[in-house]
C-alpha cells in the first residue's frame, strides 16, 4: 500500500526555516544536471508544486513557508515533511497506464511515458494532501481540501545505497549506487498553519479521541487519525487508477499482522489461505 508517514523533519529541527529542508530536495535535479544534457535536463528535472501549480522553484518553497507563520512562537514547529512510498507492485501498475507496458525501469520511458508516469504520481499527491486536510476535521473552519493548505511537493525517481544496506556489506553494490527497480516517491512540505494563518495543524497530534464536535448533525473528531489518513491514501490510489489490491497488500490486514491479536491473526491468515485456493483453483481452470 502507499505508506503515507507524517514526519516532522528529514534530520533537521523545524522550529526555524525550511531553507535546509528544500534544499536537500534538490539534490536529485543537482546530480541530474551534471549527467544530462540541457534539453534531457528541462524533462526530467523535478520543480516542486502544489494544488495550484506545478512549477514552483526552491525560493519560491522557502519564501512561502517560512512566511506563513503567524503567531508561532520561536520553539514551535513552522512546517512538516511528510513522504509517500510506494510498493513495486504500485508503481510498475502506474507505469503500465502511462505506457502499456510494465516498466521496471525508470529509464525504460521514452519522453511522453515518462512526462505521463510523473503526471499521475503528481495527480496522486494531490489527493493525499487533500486527504491531509480532511482528516484534521476542521471543514466548519474552511479546511476543506489540499488547495487550503501552504503546502509543496517533490517527485524523486531514485533511491540510492547506503552504507548499513546488506547489499553495500555483501560487495553487491557501493554505497551511493542507484538502486535497482522502480523507486518513484514523493517528499512534501507542509506548514504548520493553514493558508488563512488561523489554524494550528499537526499531522503528529494525538488528538483524534480527546475532542469531539458536532457541524451540521454530524459527529467530528478533532485531531489527526494517522492510521485513518493512511487508509483513506490507499482507498483513493485504488479508485483512480483501478487498482486491484490483493487481500495481503491492504493496509487494514497488514496492521493486524504487525498489531492485530492471535484471534484477529487467525482469522485473517484463514481468509489468506482461501483466497489463495481460489486463485489456484482459477489459474488450473484457464
Amino acid at each position: 500500500m502507499p505508506i503515507s508517514k507524517p514526519h516532522s523533519t528529514l534530520g533537521a529541527t523545524n522550529t526555524g526555516s525550511s531553507y535546509s529542508l528544500v534544499m536537500y530536495l534538490e539534490k536529485e535535479n543537482i546530480e541530474l544536471e551534471k549527467k544530462l544534457d540541457f534539453s534531457e535536463f528541462q524533462i526530467k528535472k523535478q520543480p516542486f508544486f502544489n494544488h495550484e501549480r506545478n512549477d514552483f522553484n526552491a525560493i519560491d518553497v522557502i519564501d512561502k513557508i517560512d512566511n506563513n507563520k503567524k503567531k508561532l512562537g520561536k520553539e514551535d514547529a513552522k512546517y512538516f515533511a511528510p513522504t509517500i512510498n510506494f510498493s513495486q507492485s504500485e508503481l510498475e501498475h502506474l507505469s503500465k497506464i502511462a505506457s502499456s507496458k510494465v516498466v521496471k525501469e525508470i529509464s525504460e520511458f521514452n519522453t511522453k511515458e515518462f512526462l505521463k508516469y510523473n503526471s499521475l504520481i503528481k495527480q496522486y499527491a494531490k489527493k493525499v494532501m487533500d486527504n491531509y486536510a480532511v482528516n484534521f476535521n476542521r471543514q466548519d473552519k474552511g479546511l476543506k481540501s489540499g488547495a487550503d493548505l501552504v503546502y509543496f511537493g517533490k517527485v524523486e525517481h531514485y533511491r540510492k545505497f547506503k552504507g548499513h544496506d546488506s547489499e553495500v556489506k555483501n560487495g553487491s553494490y557501493n554505497s551511493g549506487n542507484n538502486k535497482p527497480g522502480l523507486n518513484s516517491h514523493i517528499h512534501l512540505v507542509v506548514s504548520r498553519k493553514d493558508i488563512t494563518q488561523k489554524m494550528k495543524l499537526s499531522p503528529l497530534a494525538n488528538e483524534k479521541h480527546t475532542i469531539n464536535r458536532v457541524i451540521n448533525g454530524n459527529s467530528y473528531s478533532i485531531g489527526f487519525d494517522r492510521l485513518k489518513w493512511i487508509e483513506r491514501n490507499e482507498a483513493i490510489f485504488d479508485k483512480i487508477f483501478n487498482y486491484k489490491r490483493p487481500l495481503l497488500e491492504q493496509f487494514v490486514n497488514q496492521n493486524i499482522l504487525k498489531n492485530g491479536s492471535p484471534e484477529q491473526k487467525h482469522e485473517l491468515n484463514e481468509k489468506l489461505e482461501k483466497s489463495r485456493i481460489v486463485t489456484n483453483k482459477h489459474i488450473i481452470s484457464r
